[in-house]
């Protein structure tokens, strides 16, 4: 029975590594997306970077949100 616990031990640590790994790359994501985006309407619109500055500002926002939401889904122990 010993090694069942063990196992449940390493398997719970391998799911908050994956979190935290879904954590980073959703905000990255999001921020690289928003970045992407503004630079390009920024080149299109020629606004000097104030869309871009937005933009960033949004994906920020936006994967903020996002890492909460899947922080908050996490069933309590």
């Amino acid at each position: 029975m010993d090694r069942m616990g063990d196992f449940k031990k390493k398997r719970d640590a391998i799911e908050y590594v994956a979190l935290v790994t879904q954590v980073g790359l959703t905000m990255a994501g999001s921020i690289l997306f928003c970045f992407v985006l503004g630079y390009f309407l920024d080149k299109w619109l020629h606004t000097r970077g104030v869309l871009l500055v937005i933009f960033i500002i949004l994906g920020i926002a936006g994967g903020g949100v996002t890492v909460y939401r899947q922080i908050t889904r996490l069933p309590r122990e």
